[in-house]
């Protein structure tokens, strides 16, 4: 039995970076690039008007105020996607658009509340100060700047401005296919009845929607049955569509766990089994050629867990992000909590804050099988193995699943 940390670093040493996707723009939405971005434009493209107002020679308006405006002839208007060839003279003026291009022989442009319009003439209430409600050109990006770098997410934000460089299609990172295996006789389809000792299949849905969260393609697979023909055909099947492979159950002690079995047949490398932690203790971990194989614990808390703590840092390494954990902050226990010494405890817990501080409490009972406590908890308090006493007031260390709650 390892160590989680260990078990952590024997998987993100066994995970490669995936193969570079080109794709359409809104297609990458989530996903992570992987290229240097540089522009090859200014934004803005050229001098353009922060306001609607009048374009003017600034020194034309000093001494301007309420009681002593400055008068200024108006040679006409210029909406924004349009270009003028009127210069600006002193004494003149030209009525601008926000974003329209600032005319020749203009250096600042007057917003239009400070001003009043009669006929071809316009008076100006204040000073205008050289270079005042003008965006220059490259003032945002400039030509042959790079942009985005490698491994960098793309969000909503992202997209926008990559759109604005004229990219409809970008290089990511290819987002890996996870296949996903839950077995048990015990299973039935979550549309089927439940018959006497039968529960239904919660894991595969709770694993595909963490790995659709966590960026990766889910492909979920029928139920295999505890005996050798369904899961060797079953595992076949999930290695030849996926490059990673997610089991549930089977692989723990019991005459009928079997996953084991399978994959010793199939000559995968087995390079961890059993974890030193609760729950989630029977995770095992193989390599079979370039895909990795994560045998998940039945119970569904565990399963959820060790997805999280384990297999979504390895999905978002292969993705090429630079962030790969879950955020984490020091929170104050409000229980006590008394364990055994020598396993890691993954505690359910809410997260709020007050004052400042992080504050945990947990979500009820702490057993593998009770996933209510995984559905109140936005955080997973760590609690390390040598640890028996955990008191009221005791800082512990926490991962977010969520941002924590305001108080």
């Amino acid at each position: 039995m390892i160590k989680p940390d260990e078990a952590l670093r024997i998987i993100l040493e066994e995970v490669k970076i995936q193969p570079i996707k080109e794709v359409n723009l809104m297609d990458s939405l989530g996903y992570v690039l992987a290229e240097d971005v540089f522009s090859d434009i200014n934004i803005p493209p050229f001098n353009n008007s922060a306001m609607d107002g009048f374009a003017v020679i600034a020194s034309d308006t000093v001494g301007a105020s309420n009681n002593f405006p400055c008068k200024l002839k108006v040679l006409g208007d210029l909406a924004a996607g349009n270009v003028s060839d009127i210069e600006i003279v002193s004494g003149s003026t030209l009525k601008i658009m926000t974003g329209a291009p600032v005319p020749q022989g203009a250096d600042s442009v007057i917003k239009k509340e400070d001003t009043t319009l009669s006929g071809e003439e316009v008076s100006i209430y204040c000073e205008a100060k050289k270079g005042g409600n003008i965006r220059l050109a490259g003032e945002d990006i400039a030509e042959g700047e790079r942009v985005f770098t490698i491994s960098t997410p793309l969000r909503p934000q992202e997209i926008g401005l990559l759109a604005s460089l004229g990219k409809s299609k970008v290089k990511i990172f290819k987002p890996p296919r996870v296949a996903i295996l839950s077995t048990g006789d015990e299973l039935v389809e979550i549309d089927k009845p439940l018959s006497p000792g039968k529960i239904r299949n919660s894991n595969t849905y709770s694993l595909t929607a963490q790995v659709i969260l966590s960026g990766a393609k889910p492909i979920p697979l029928e139920i295999a049955r505890d005996n050798m023909d369904s899961t060797r055909k079953l595992i076949q099947k999930g290695l030849e569509v996926s490059d990673i492979l997610l089991t549930t159950g089977g692989v723990s002690m019991g005459d009928y766990d079997v996953v084991k079995d399978v994959l010793d047949d199939l000559d995968a490398e087995l390079k961890f089994w059993k974890v030193a932690q609760k729950p989630g203790m029977p995770l095992a971990f193989w390599c079979f050629g370039e895909k990795i194989i994560f045998g998940l614990p039945g119970n569904p808390v565990s399963t959820m867990i060790c997805f999280d703590e384990y297999v979504r840092p390895a999905i978002s390494k292969m993705m090429g992000r630079k962030h790969i954990f879950r955020p984490e902050v020091d929170a104050v226990f409000e229980h006590d909590l008394k364990k055994k010494p020598g396993r890691t405890f993954f505690v359910r817990v809410k997260v709020r804050t007050e004052n400042g501080k992080y504050y945990v409490s947990l979500t009820g009972p702490q057993g593998s099988g009770i996933l209510k406590s995984m559905s109140l908890a936005n955080g997973i308090a760590i609690i390390p193995a040598e640890k028996t006493l955990v008191k009221t007031g005791d800082e512990v260390n926490v991962h977010l699943i969520d941002l924590p709650e305001d108080h």
